[in-house]
């Protein structure tokens, strides 16, 4: 057992709190597992008990990386979980963390995998190999993968998307080049843009 002698505002933030046990400092802890526990000056605390408060506090640390992470972009579940491992928290703090962002609708892998399918689409024009290897990149189960992209992928307008960066190339890039290299240039483009050599092929003929 020992006795909470003092509770003090750490200096450069005033959210968290030290505690002193038996006039010696024993953990720091953010405001909110302060109050959760009531922790307060002369109250008796056995072993158990520390060891509680040290691992919701713990947690708590937990969450506010995740929640900070978060507020720069929108991340997925496996970001999530892999920057939590790197940080060196615990298996079980991780689980406790992602089942909280779930339930508070922080992480989505589904919304995730459609925001960065159109940001692709739209604003970078890739193909859907690029796009795929992505999300796999992000950690995407391979069901939301297929699904989002039967969802939102068009054809037609992947073939647009194709043509246009093609002749962007052509007039850019591979312009002073012999047509032989053009062709090939733009063949070898187009296939790291993530286009099958199916869609390449409709749009490298007519060139």
């Amino acid at each position: 057992m020992g006795k909470i002698t003092a509770i003090k505002p750490q200096r450069k933030n005033k959210n968290r709190f030290n505690v002193y046990i038996d006039n010696s400092f024993a953990f720091g802890v953010h405001e909110d597992v302060l109050i959760l526990h009531n922790l307060t000056v002369g109250k008796e605390l056995s072993t158990d008990y520390i060891n509680e408060v040290i691992l919701a506090e713990e947690q708590s640390k937990a969450k506010n990386c995740a929640l900070r992470l978060l507020s720069y972009r929108a991340r997925s579940e496996y970001e999530i979980r892999n920057r939590l491992d790197q940080k060196g928290y615990e298996r079980d703090i991780i689980e406790e963390t992602v089942r909280f962002l779930k339930k508070n609708n922080y992480i989505d892998d589904y919304a995730f995998a459609k925001a960065l399918v159109n940001d692709e689409l739209n604003l970078k024009q890739s193909g859907e190999g690029l796009i795929r290897q992505k999300l796999f990149q992000k950690g995407i189960s391979k069901e939301i993968i297929q699904k989002v992209l039967d969802e939102i992928l068009d054809e037609e307008k992947s073939l647009a998307a194709c043509i246009n960066l093609a002749e962007k190339k052509l007039n850019s890039t591979y312009r002073d080049d012999a047509p032989k290299d053009q062709m090939r240039k733009i063949v070898a483009f187009l296939q790291r843009r993530g286009y099958p050599y199916s869609m390449i092929k409709k749009v490298v003929l007519p060139l």
